[in-house]
């Protein structure tokens, strides 16, 4: 009898078999300005997880095969399915651990699909490092920028199995006040990052987009969330000074619908240029290439198409 446990195990295996093939610590260099930013993997053990645990195992493979190898590897949100099963986390976990093994830094945001007392059972480093206790918030430093990985997610771990709560992202109390004193402390350029847009959050009163255009040390702002790879300039006018303008950046789903794929990050003096890796299109579910419709295929031509983007400082 196929128990639930074996299921769990077979699927894990198929995560780990294929790329520590391609992996010899030994072998490899490391680039501390290179990094790779995932978002909603959506990797659940749900047979309708297919095509999503195939892309996780695919993005991985690739990363491991990347020379140099990047040193941290960000995510997005939305690790888990839909609820933020255990289970999904379950049979995710191994494909992340195989980056880790590899000496690459994985640091993981919560999206919506997220549960974080779930996440914290296999990923209790994580709990440990938070810079807010009970959230998700971790700061990623590299030579010219840092990169603040916020806790967006609304939801509540009492919630129940079947309900995967508030869509709508938020910053809790305590996060505002932690970023509060941060940024009022910030010298060095940062990028903000979570799960939600900065349109739906807000920080001690004020919309968080008038926070990112306002405040001199923050650099950008880069989310997840819609599963497309989008970019956008946010505004702030003030009398005293030219109009300002910085770059919002949506990243593609890794594995769920809209475009699929991942994104590198270049980190050098005065800038950060993120490029997509994109790998599919599609809407619903994924289709066979007889009833595929022509527009897709355009659509993740002219994503490919679109070069990177870039955040100055």
């Amino acid at each position: 009898m196929l128990t639930r446990r074996l299921f769990i195990a077979g699927l894990a295996a198929s995560f780990t078999t294929e790329p520590r093939k391609l992996f010899a610590k030994e072998e490899a260099d490391f680039d501390d300005n290179l990094l790779v930013f995932l978002s909603d993997v959506h990797a659940g053990a749900a047979k309708t997880c297919k095509y999503a645990r195939k892309k996780l195992q695919e993005a991985v493979t690739e990363i491991l095969k990347m020379r140099p190898l990047p040193r941290r590897v960000l995510v997005f949100g939305d690790v888990a399915h839909v609820y933020g099963l255990g289970v999904d986390y379950d049979v995710s976990r191994p494909s992340f651990k195989l980056l880790e093994d590899a000496g690459i830094t994985v640091t993981v945001g919560m999206g919506n699909h997220d549960r974080r007392s779930e996440f914290a059972i296999r990923w209790p480093e994580a709990q440990k490092k938070s810079l807010v206790p009970g959230r998700f918030v971790h700061l990623v430093e590299t030579s010219h920028v840092g990169f603040l990985m916020l806790d967006s997610l609304q939801g509540t771990d009492d919630r129940a199995q079947n309900d995967f709560g508030p869509v709508p992202g938020a910053l809790s109390d305590d996060q505002q006040v932690f970023l509060s004193d941060f940024l009022s402390k910030r010298t060095k350029p940062v990028i903000l990052c979570a799960h939600h847009a900065p349109k739906e959050l807000s920080l001690c009163g004020k919309p968080l987009p008038h926070v990112v255009v306002t405040t001199p040390c923050i650099a950008g702002y880069i989310h997840g969330h819609n599963h497309r790879w989008m970019r956008a300039w946010i505004r702030d006018k003030d009398q005293k000074t030219p109009e300002r303008a910085k770059h919002v950046l949506c990243l593609p789903s890794n594995g769920l619908w809209g475009d699929i794929g991942y994104a590198t990050c270049r980190v050098s003096p005065g800038k950060v240029e993120v490029a997509p890796a994109l790998k599919d299109f599609w809407l619903s579910r994924p289709v066979s290439a007889e009833c595929r419709p022509p527009e897709w295929d355009d659509i993740l031509a002219e994503g490919r198409a679109s070069g990177p983007c870039t955040f100055r400082f």
